[in-house]
Parts: structure tokens; sequence; C-alpha cells
């Protein structure tokens, strides 16, 4: 191989990992913010696990989704607005299922919620920071995107 072809190879993964860690980050963040008034609540399945452990370990699924992104749009061929659509409504669902998870574990464990009145309790605790979550991960990989 060449050593231009290597270059691009090599910048193609560094961007694809720097861009790994700000949708991460972006997810942490928002599904801190999101329970944070469960901070304080212990948790059901682990009495000294600390909130913003569940939150990081909860968040961690989400360094994989954009090397999946990346192979999908290569396979598929879509548009730089299309691929922040999705990779916006994957950071949705991935915000709120971590935050019900933590819901689960730090609240409805303690008491009886129905699985209908878990989603909704989480629903309108995080909708507000799913919202904007959404709104600046959709323009900042808008941004970023070069198709």
């Amino acid at each position: 191989m060449n050593k231009k072809i290597r270059q691009k190879i090599s910048m193609n993964y560094g961007k694809t990992v720097v861009a790994s860690v700000i949708f991460f980050a972006l997810v942490f963040v928002t599904t801190y913010l999101s329970m944070q008034y469960l901070a304080l609540q212990p948790s059901s399945s682990c009495l000294d696990c600390s909130y913003i452990k569940d939150v990081f370990f909860f968040s961690v699924i989400s360094i994989f989704i954009i090397p999946l992104m990346v192979w999908i749009q290569k396979r598929a061929k879509l548009g730089k607005v299309v691929l922040s659509l999705i990779i916006g409504a994957v950071f949705v669902g991935i915000v709120f299922f971590s935050s019900l998870n933590l819901f689960q574990d730090r609240a409805s464990s303690w008491s009886s919620y129905s699985t209908g009145a878990e989603l909704l309790a989480v629903l309108f605790q995080s909708y507000p920071y799913l919202i904007v979550g959404a709104i600046i991960t959709f323009s900042v990989f808008y941004k970023i995107l070069k198709i």
C-alpha cells in the first residue's frame, strides 16, 4: 500500500474514533442529566454502586454505534441528512432505554410501577433532555459527516 492510501485509511479510523467518543459523551451527559434526580437513590441491584458508574455502564454501548453507522452508510450509500437523522434517532433510543434502566433500578424496583407507568414516568422526566440532546446530536453529526 502506498503512503497516501495508508494515511487516508488512518485518518478515516481516527475520525470514526473521535465521532464515537463525541457520541458516547452526548449519550452519557444526556442520560446523566435526565435521571439526575435519582442520583441519591440506592440501586436495587447493587447498594454500593454510584449513580455515575451506572450511567457510564449504560452508556458504553453507544461507543459501537458510530462504527456501525459508518459501515451502514458505506453499504447503503445514505445521504448526510438521512444518516444524521438515523444517528439522532439511535441517540434518543439509547438515552431513553438507559434512563428506563436507571429508573427501574433506582425507583420502580422499590415501588409498584406497571410497565406503562415506568415508560410514562421516564418519558415525562427525560423528554426535554431527549429533545435537546437529539438536536445537538443531529447538528454535530450533520457538520462532521463528510459524505
